[in-house]
């Protein structure tokens, strides 16, 4: 079943039901598959951002990376099973690979974030299979001959699974723009996952996200770089966007009330 939430349609998996899901594409599917792990700053920023908006409609499969997602989805009365962090998604997919040999690559992160990470994964999943790592240097995304370098870096290492850490709307832009022409089977865009397992960023502990609030945890680690973004852009936008969930409920239901109401003079 598909969950509607600010025009965006989300899977409802839990993290197990979408690492299978994933698995499937990597080992079934006719055509490259991108998987997007959507959060509120993701819908914020595709209101300004066609593209982008665009990419989300094209997606393959969308899994909430955010509780606030999960509680606006019970809001609407079509709750989400649960939170699939693209985070605790590496995880998974790193025991995935472990058990069933899935090719995973990692590009994007800090330096040297992608090959610890990846140090860390065979820590918990000797079997794992990675089969490469690339950090491209700060500010040569949009270089063609890095963009050229990129490119055969993976296809040489022919990968299942590519997981890209640059950054949103950046890394699935990226994915967007080359999936076609690298045919990776599976493509996932999950931001700061590499430098979160390789130790160089503090992730929040459990209980935090559980409430919510891994944003804050974030922004007091970074306030220069995400007070704007995230109480100037994302935390109204969430404002507005429950105003629109209850309204639109509570015509959904008014609705259902008129359709059972008896007829006048019945």
């Amino acid at each position: 079943m598909t969950c509607w939430l600010g025009g965006v349609g989300f899977n409802n998996v839990t993290m197990s039901e979408a690492v299978d899901a994933i698995v499937t594409m990597a080992r079934k599917s006719e055509k490259p598959c991108l998987i997007c792990t959507a959060n509120i700053d993701h819908l914020a920023t595709m209101q300004g951002d066609a593209d982008f908006r665009q990419i989300y409609r094209d997606a393959d499969f969308v899994v909430a990376d955010g509780m606030p997602l999960v509680w606006l989805s019970q809001l609407a009365g079509t709750p989400l099973k649960e939170r699939v962090t693209g985070s605790d998604l590496f995880w998974a997919l790193g025991r995935a690979s472990h058990e069933n040999g899935l090719r995973l690559f990692l590009l994007g992160g800090l330096p040297t974030s992608a090959e610890k990470a990846a140090e860390n994964i065979y820590h918990r999943f000797p079997n794992a299979q990675i089969c490469g790592t690339y950090c491209p240097p700060h500010g040569t995304l949009n270089d063609p001959e890095e963009d050229a370098r990129i490119r055969r870096i993976i296809a040489e290492a022919q990968p299942d699974v590519l997981l890209v850490g640059l950054g949103s709307p950046k890394q699935e832009k990226w994915i967007s723009a080359h999936r076609e022409d690298l045919h990776i089977p599976v493509s996932i865009g999950v931001g700061a996952s590499f430098d979160m397992a390789a130790g160089m960023v503090m992730r929040a502990p459990t209980w935090i996200r559980q409430m919510g609030m891994e944003w804050m945890f974030r922004l007091i680690q970074e306030p220069r770089r995400l007070a704007h973004r995230y109480l100037g852009r994302d935390l109204p936008y969430l404002l507005r966007l429950v105003a629109l969930t209850v309204r639109f409920r509570w015509q959904r239901q008014g609705k259902a009330r008129d359709e059972v109401r008896p007829a006048a003079g019945s």
